[in-house]
């Protein structure tokens, strides 16, 4: 634990004796880690004057709940006992949206969808049904820290601070930008091109840009005096030439390779038609897939991820705000906020690193000082985690790789057992320099974990994103048997011991890489895995795995076909006396226990002891 968090949790950090080294002290209890997340959010309503804070219910419900900073006082807002609040956003200083997930029988909650509610709790209006996100039984709780970003996806909010802007469904069953009034759920469509799917407001709330699909075209429009004129028109499967970011003060802001590798910020003249050649942000090796961060009528900065999660401040005041929070936290990822149009001194720091979970925390820039609003995972002591680091290695055919390698405390760092996390989606990252409870579980017991992103994973530019094309199991599941190689090369990995396990399109490569990489590979583990990926021809030939694999799935899985996952263990196992097979059925307690979660960790924790564990 830092020292504010320390502070803030009104322990004398002085007192508390040193912790022990990682090898005499007792393990910390595995549930810890995978339990229901305490505090998993917080933002600031426009004048500063409030915050909103998504927090565990003493009925194990994740709730919303809204804090005076001024008074100090909480009141929930959006507390049920059979769901969850998923994302949450301020329209005004005195209103709310927010988004209930895992509704089930016997509450309050009538239905998944989208909400709004005053501040004090009154008027809640339903506005519509949201399409339930596939999961899977093993999922984690912790809900996506990103939830800040999709406030401004689209630029500025509506001028009138109470209506959305949406793709409303209607009778003739066309989809139509609208206006939805968040008091009574009534919609007014809004003059944009037929099939419009996207679309930006400048700072007054005027729809200003528009992004339609058009005969398997997609089409970029820019309004100017009551008339839509043209800026792209391209094939839907093409590169990209750009992506609209922000519309502001008439300057239109893009995302675009731009005959660059990678992808960076560009400025777009609308009357030109044409990139500004020099990036506005940019960064070497990486995508710089990001969001704009807004004030009340204009851009204060930029955030996205390179090795890290970064932000470039073009706003001086808070510039120097990020300067003075860096340096009283040093060594951490600090995204600070303040309300678009704050009346206060206070700022929002969403406080995280590699060895401590996130952390909110209200912060005085006049009095400097700090209130703890609360910890996402505080029985944690992050003196007892393992750091992550960056690395790149040379696959076979010379490709550089980049993975993330975290090595345990405590013991010597050499010839490990290992355990390679293979990523959930073979497009998106499936790792980073943040806290999660699966690689700090692994390393608390042990185990170096590495983290592969091989080709095909987005973020990494443009030649690492292409080379991954139809390379599912093929060169890119040699990336992964590279990222052991480059692991063993370095004196971190025991080749004897390296276990390969993940979920989803992990899963599948986790048995990929025991069937083509049996002398990598001691043994596999899959959860909610894949059994096929894209007709590849090699799929029929996973039940000729030899290897141990623990394969575990839900009965009611809807992530994956639980019936498909069994008859592929059964015809597995007639050949593979070494396969296990767990089963899980998801109940309205395992919602509020995460227990199905916890079992199956507890599961693969004797499994990895059993095939790679201590010598």
């Amino acid at each position: 634990m830092n020292s504010i968090r320390c502070t803030l949790a009104l322990i004398l950090c002085a007192a508390l004796p040193p912790l022990a080294a990682a090898s005499d002290a007792a393990p910390i209890p595995l549930a810890t880690f995978f339990k229901k997340s305490a505090t998993t959010g917080a933002t600031l309503s426009p004048n500063g004057r409030f915050v909103a804070i998504r927090k565990l219910s003493p009925q194990g419900r994740t709730m919303l709940t809204v804090v005076d900073v001024a008074e100090r006082t909480p009141r929930a807002i959006a507390n049920f006992r059979n769901a969850d609040v998923d994302s949450f956003a301020w329209l005004n200083d005195e209103r709310l949206t927010y988004t209930l997930v895992n509704v089930d029988h016997g509450g309050e909650a009538g239905k998944p969808g989208l909400y709004a509610i005053n501040r004090d709790g009154k008027d809640r209006s339903f506005l519509f049904q949201t399409r339930v996100r596939k999961r899977s039984f093993s999922e984690s709780d912790m809900v996506d820290h990103n939830y800040q970003s999709d406030t401004y996806v689209h630029g500025f909010p509506p001028a009138d601070g109470e209506s959305m802007i949406v793709l409303a469904n209607y009778p003739t069953g066309e989809q139509k930008v609208a206006r939805l009034n968040t008091r009574n759920a009534g919609t007014f469509p809004l003059p944009a091109p037929s099939g419009t799917y996207g679309w930006l407001l400048d700072a007054r709330g005027a729809l200003r840009i528009a992004v339609a699909k058009r005969n398997k075209r997609v089409v970029t429009f820019h309004i100017d005096k009551d008339n839509w004129r043209e800026l792209d028109n391209r094939d839907e499967n093409a590169e990209s030439s750009f992506d609209p970011l922000l519309y502001v003060d008439d300057q239109l802001y893009v995302s675009a390779r731009n005959g660059n590798d990678e992808k960076s910020v560009h400025r777009y003249d609308v009357a030109r038609n044409a990139i500004d050649p020099q990036p506005l942000i940019g960064a070497p090796g990486f995508d710089t897939d990001g969001t704009f961060i807004l004030g009340d009528k204009k851009m204060l900065g930029f955030r996205f991820t390179a090795e890290s999660e970064t932000t470039v401040w073009f706003d001086d005041r808070m510039k120097a705000i990020q300067k003075e929070i860096d340096q009283l936290l040093p060594g951490m990822v600090n995204r600070i906020s303040r309300g678009r149009a704050s009346e206060t001194p206070y700022v929002l720091i969403d406080n995280y690193s590699d060895i401590e979970n996130h952390a909110y925390v209200l912060y005085n820039t006049e009095t400097k000082q700090q209130i703890l609003l609360g910890e996402t995972t505080p029985d944690i002591p992050a003196g007892r985690m393992a750091h992550t680091s960056m690395v790149r290695y040379k696959a076979r055919d010379g490709l550089a790789i980049p993975a993330f390698l975290t090595l345990p405390n405590g013991v010597d760092r050499k010839k490990l057992p290992t355990v390679v996390l293979a990523g959930p989606q073979p497009d998106r990252r499936g790792g980073g320099w943040e806290w999660t409870a699966e690689v700090q579980f692994l390393a608390s017991r042990g185990y170096a974990v590495l983290q592969p992103q091989p080709r095909g994973v987005a973020g990494f530019g443009r030649a690492h994103s292409r080379a991954g094309i139809n390379q599912a199991g093929r060169a890119a599941q040699d990336d992964i048997a590279d990222a052991v190689k480059g692991a063993v090369a370095a004196g971190h990995t025991d080749p004897a011991r390296v276990c390969i396990a993940g979920t989803g399109y992990g899963g599948y490569a986790a048995m990929m890489g025991l069937l083509r990489d049996a002398d990598t590979f001691a043994c596999g583990i899959s959860w909610s895995g894949l059994t096929t990926y894209q007709n590849n021809p090699d799929d029929g030939k996973l039940k000729d795995i030899k290897r141990p694999l623990l394969l575990a799935y839900g009965t009611d899985d809807e992530a994956v076909d639980y019936k498909q996952a069994l008859a592929f263990y059964q015809t597995l196992k007639a050949g593979n006396p070494r396969a296990e097979w767990l089963e899980y059925t998801s109940t309205v307690d395992d919602w509020k226990t995460q227990k199905n979660r916890i079992d199956l960790w507890q599961r693969i924790e004797s499994f990895l002891a059993r095939q790679i564990g201590a010598k």
